[in-house]
């Protein structure tokens, strides 16, 4: 009887590295902007991301904390390394940004802000004249416009 607890112990333990490498990575793409084009005065930004649950329920230093919902999170999108917006939505629209080369880098977040290793990143030029604009730019959804 011992041997045979033993041995379903063994199979058990063997199984287990196996199971480990079925599990499926969340992934970000970048659809929009693309590498190396030029855009004008509005910047699209659509990402597509794949196993992992986006969603607005996350806690806020000071606040009301959340319990974390493992494989849940949401996106901070960071751009020429300054915070953009931490969100869920996957479609910005970005407007007046100045004429340069940007990077822009999205990365997966959980509950409470804390960064995941998952990120994607993209360099794309910006030539728009600002026409004497002294704001930032201007970043909402795509339900906005």
């Amino acid at each position: 009887m011992a041997t045979k607890f033993w041995l379903g112990c063994l199979v058990s333990l063997c199984a287990l590295p196996a199971a480990a490498a079925e599990q499926i990575l969340p992934v970000i793409r970048i659809l929009l902007p693309e590498t190396g084009v030029t855009y004008g005065k509005i910047l699209p930004i659509q990402i597509e991301v794949e196993n992992f649950q986006l969603t607005d329920r996350w806690s806020i230093p000071g606040g009301e904390a959340r319990p974390a919902v493992p494989g849940a999170g949401h996106l901070h999108y960071t751009l020429d390394n300054r915070m953009l917006a931490a969100t869920s939505a996957t479609s910005l629209i970005i407007e007046d940004l100045g004429t340069a080369e940007h990077v822009l880098v999205v990365t997966l977040a959980n509950h409470d802000h804390t960064l995941l290793p998952i990120e994607q990143r993209v360099i794309f030029n910006v030539v728009a004249p600002r026409k004497g604009l002294s704001r930032p730019p201007v970043v909402g959804t795509a339900q906005d416009h």
